[in-house]
């Protein structure tokens, strides 16, 4: 967020905002966690590759493409692993299955600066 960058000039500052505007609208989603219906014949986990049956918590990604889904636990960063706190995720263009926290979705776009460790 601009507002932590103290060293940037008008112009980066307002590019920055830009970046994170775009950026919050285009890849940012929040996983919502459900249960699979008792009738259903149950999923297969991005993440993991693991049946998720019916009756089971699985969490679903929007972003991510229509049915796509995760155990809790493999909900996750494709890169780092790290679970995705609070069920926010990036899905870089729509690809399917491909969740990415924030630091990671940051540098698919942007190189981090060496002094601060923004992107």
């Amino acid at each position: 967020q601009p507002q932590f960058c103290h060293d940037l000039d008008e112009t980066e500052r307002r590019e920055l905002k830009l970046f994170a505007q775009r950026r919050k609208r285009e890849n940012l989603g929040q996983g919502s966690v459900r249960a699979l219906p008792l009738t259903s014949a149950g999923a297969v986990c991005q993440q993991c590759g693991g049946a998720v049956r019916g009756g089971q918590l699985a969490v679903f990604a929007a972003r991510a493409g229509l049915g796509a889904c995760w155990h809790p636990q493999c909900f996750q960063c494709s890169q780092c692993r790290q679970p995705l706190v609070d069920l926010l995720y990036f899905c870089p263009g729509g690809a399917r299955g491909v969740l990415l926290c924030g630091r990671h979705h940051g540098e698919t776009l942007r190189e981090r600066c060496p002094g601060c460790d923004e992107v």
